[in-house]
């Protein structure tokens, strides 16, 4: 009820930290955001696994009419980060209550502005501090999947991707008189048509990839044609070398159409890049052979990974481990809304579900 955008988690913070507080859960702060690890030492030394969950809400207003639905205006769990915490949270309940059965540390690791792409290499630095983990792992509830199913794929999981804002820069006029201006709209225009060529016909059609823009600016009156115009979009992909090769050819493809409208461009890639997310082979094998000590959770048996992005992938090309995902969809309940929309909703049942299996996974992997 409580959700705060990107970099802005002061009261989700320290409404984590109470509820580690009341757990008897010591907790480090991370320095540059408002993250933090909490720590579950068991009674012996031993390996160290690092379990996951982001935070931050989007800045969107909820339509949803449940008890809980968002209080803030401007301001929705629309990816369901707070199931995140909430399932973070219960494990840490869990493994506390077992610590003298086990050997070794879990470190509970709370992730702020994940939907920027921040608040991970923050993390990283804090775990490499302390020695580094053996493992990590982390779970993202998903729409698309039916609650009581879990997902564990083995390799490519989400995609990588990169942002692209290119500005197409003309001379204003009047509309009438197209040929006394350099209009920059229609270049523009043709830009997002030629780009959307890309993944068929310029790039590796053995990789999965989209080129996308969702936004373009120029001009103030239907009868004037700007100075400038600009689109934003962006691309995913799932082989590491798509960012730079699709980027050129993007680059490339704007020069050309600007050379014929006699415009000019300037090309940037504002976000902070993603590369895939790449799960683990032996760690997915050993997690989906404990998937049916779960009561009522069985394994997701698709095989194509998720064109969405997270910088949870940075996590994972530092140490092994796996992003799972946990189905939140129930139709019976009318919970059927996909992630970033305004009436995105989990079945809470799935929570339980989800921290039992982390901590399966986390005392199998510490004994």
């Amino acid at each position: 009820m409580h959700p705060e955008l990107s970099l802005q988690e002061a009261w989700t913070s320290n409404r984590i930290k109470e509820e580690l507080n009341e757990l008897g859960i010591p907790f480090e702060t991370v320095a540059g955001t408002h993250g933090f690890v909490g720590v579950v030492e068991g009674a012996r030394p031993g390996k160290t696994i690092a379990l996951r969950a982001d935070m931050d809400a989007l800045p969107m207003l909820e339509e949803n009419d449940a008890p809980y639905k968002s209080r803030i205006d401007g301001a929705m769990h629309a990816c369901g980060h707070d199931a995140h915490v909430a399932m973070l949270l219960g494990a840490g309940a869990v493994l506390r209550e077992l610590r003298a059965s086990f050997k070794g540390k879990i470190l509970l690791c709370f992730q702020s502005a994940e939907e920027i792409a921040a608040g991970a290499s923050e993390l990283i630095d804090y775990l490499e501090s302390g020695g580094g983990v053996d493992q990590v792992i982390a779970l993202h509830v998903w729409a698309d999947i039916e609650a009581g199913k879990i997902l564990l794929l083995d390799g490519p999981a989400m995609a990588g991707a990169v942002g692209m804002e290119i500005c197409v820069k003309g001379r204003g006029g009047h509309a009438s008189r197209p040929d006394l201006a350099r209009d920059p709209i229609k270049p523009a225009c043709e830009m997002v048509l030629k780009m959307a060529s890309i993944p068929s016909n310029f790039y590796d059609v053995l990789d999965h990839s989209v080129v996308y823009f969702g936004k373009i600016q120029g001009g103030t009156m239907g009868n004037i044609f700007p100075d400038q115009a600009t689109i934003s979009g962006g691309c995913r992909f799932f082989r590491a070398e798509g960012k730079e090769a699709i980027v050129a050819h993007a680059r490339r493809i704007a020069e050309g159409v600007a050379r014929a409208w006699d415009v000019e461009i300037e090309v940037k890639t504002p976000r902070a890049s993603l590369p895939p997310v790449v799960n683990h082979h032996q760690p997915v094998l050993r997690a989906r052979e404990l998937v049916s000590l779960v009561e009522g959770l069985t394994l997701d048996e698709t095989d194509r990974p998720l064109c969405a992005s997270d910088n949870y992938a940075n996590f994972l090309l530092k140490y092994p481990g796996f992003y799972g995902f946990l189905g939140a969809r129930n139709e019976d309940k009318g919970i059927v809304w996909t992630q970033h929309n305004t009436r995105f909703d989990v079945d809470e049942t799935i929570l339980r579900k989800g921290y039992e299996f982390m901590c399966r996974y986390a005392l199998d992997f510490l004994e």
